[in-house]
């Protein structure tokens, strides 16, 4: 325990900044300091919860009574700790407490006073279902774990929280359902984020290079979602769940491609579309992998597996086209990423019009100038519409990677290089593990139905086990 120490210190700790307010309030015959942070903390809550309890404290108290008189409640706050040091006031105070300093100093009674400056829940904007829930994470922690209690309401329901960061530190909590969650993975996660040598959690990519480790891989190792009910689902399913202050999303662990591979949707209809859509999805990404790639192998080394009359088309459309297949395709396929990033970048109305016009216009073009084939562009344009079928954002973008490698493996050695890329790509991905975990569960086991197929949500109740 420090000792002797007062305002002055904690001012120091915080490099004297231009928002620490500091006044003296009287209670009980003795001079208080009160310090907070302007704009951390709500100044209205400050003078009606703190300030004006004080005041009321007119009776003559010595300062071990009147310290004990705060810390018992005779101020109106929920919430009150006491810090034994200026390092440790300076931290609440940046984390929206109120310090209050008795005279002799020592020590410092600290309250919850933070502002109520902050985002309501709102829709989701990339992960929209028609019948699902419509609110999603926001900004705030304490906010995010409320909207997981009121889906989860069980005591069986985990909140562990930590802080992350040597400069900047930030309020991390993990959440797991105790029977439902293997501790083994708690456990993991708990290490891993004890083990976390950063300045502070302000990116996604902080969290999840830091979480899983900086592997030399394009393909996630931990699941996120914007989406409440998403994120409850999976802590239901066995998942151990990560919550950042200051980031909109939930982070579920561990992760492989069937969980990857799984839409918010499957859960709003009925299995058997439910499954239908599931299967089709998968398809969807291996012509979103694939179908450049055969392409190239087939328009250049195995013409012979092309029906003639398909053939003959191919021909006569690449006829004047002065460039060969492999830089045709790949010159289409960044220019279809270049599409994306700008509308990604664009406010939305501008984006837009860049996709139309860089779609059909500028597509178009090409092709009445003869610098692409028709059969080119329709293939990238397939291959990029199946991408956008898949679920997971990141695991999208690793498609995109590979699609590039597969690509130009193919124009080097046909369907050879294909086939070795994607022998490439099962053992790099056999080689992936998320809290010791395999990617590619379930299939390499014999949970491959569990995938593929969404089972009935059968009811429990006594009239139907009677029926």
């Amino acid at each position: 325990m420090a000792q002797g120490w007062g305002p002055a210190e904690v001012c120091a700790q915080l490099g004297a900044p231009e928002d620490l307010v500091m006044r003296r309030a009287e209670a009980g015959g003795q001079l208080l300091d009160v310090l907070f942070l302007d704009g951390v903390c709500a100044g209205g809550e400050i003078a009606e919860l703190i300030l004006r309890p004080l005041a009321a404290m007119q009776a003559p108290l010595d300062a071990r009574a009147l310290l004990e008189r705060l810390v018992q409640g005779s101020v109106y706050c929920a919430t009150v700790r006491r810090a034994e040091g200026p390092a440790e006031a300076a931290e609440l105070l940046v984390g929206g407490w109120c310090a209050v300093i008795p005279p002799e100093g020592g020590c410092a009674v600290c309250f919850e006073v933070k502002t109520p400056v902050r985002r309501s829940p709102s829709p989701p904007e990339s992960e929209n279902t028609v019948k699902g829930a419509k609110d999603a994470f926001t900004e705030t922690l304490r906010i995010n774990t409320s909207l997981i209690r009121r889906h989860l309401q069980t005591t069986q329901l985990r909140l562990d929280a930590a802080g992350v960061g040597s400069c900047a530190r930030t309020a991390v909590t993990v959440c797991w359902i105790e029977g439902v969650t293997d501790p083994t993975l708690v456990a993991r996660l708990q290490a891993r984020l004890r083990s976390i040598r950063t300045e502070g959690f302000l990116s996604p990519a902080a969290v999840e290079e830091s979480v899983t480790g900086a592997r030399a891989t394009a393909f996630p190792l931990l699941q996120y979602t914007e989406r409440t009910d998403t994120f409850c689902q999976g802590l239901l399913s066995g998942q151990a769940g990560l919550l950042v202050d200051g980031l909109p999303l939930g982070y579920l662990l561990p992760v492989c491609l069937g969980r990857l591979m799984t839409s918010p949707e499957d859960r709003a209809v009925d299995y058997v579309s439910a499954t239908c859509l599931r299967i089709l999805r998968y398809a969807a990404l291996l012509c979103a992998l694939a179908l450049p790639a055969v392409y190239v192998a087939m328009a250049e080394f195995h013409q012979e597996m092309i029906p003639t009359s398909l053939l003959l088309a191919i021909i006569e459309s690449k006829r004047d086209v002065p460039f060969p297949t492999l830089l045709e395709v790949l010159g289409l396929l960044a220019a279809f990423e270049l599409l994306q990033e700008a509308g990604l970048h664009l406010p939305q109305a501008i984006g837009t019009a860049v996709s139309i016009i860089g779609g059909l216009v500028v597509g178009t073009a090409a092709v009445d100038a003869r610098l692409v084939s028709p059969a080119a562009l329709i293939v990238t344009a397939s291959s990029g519409i199946c991408g956008f079928t898949l679920p997971s954002r990141d695991l999208s973008d690793a498609v995109r990677v590979w699609r590039f490698a597969l690509t130009a493996l193919a124009g080097y050695a046909g369907l050879f290089g294909a086939a070795a890329g994607f022998v490439l790509l099962g053992i790099h991905l056999s080689g992936l593990t998320s809290l010791g975990v395999g990617y590619l569960a379930p299939f390499s086991d014999v949970r491959v139905k569990r995938a593929l197929l969404r089972s009935c949500l059968r009811q429990t109740s006594e009239e139907e086990e009677n029926t």
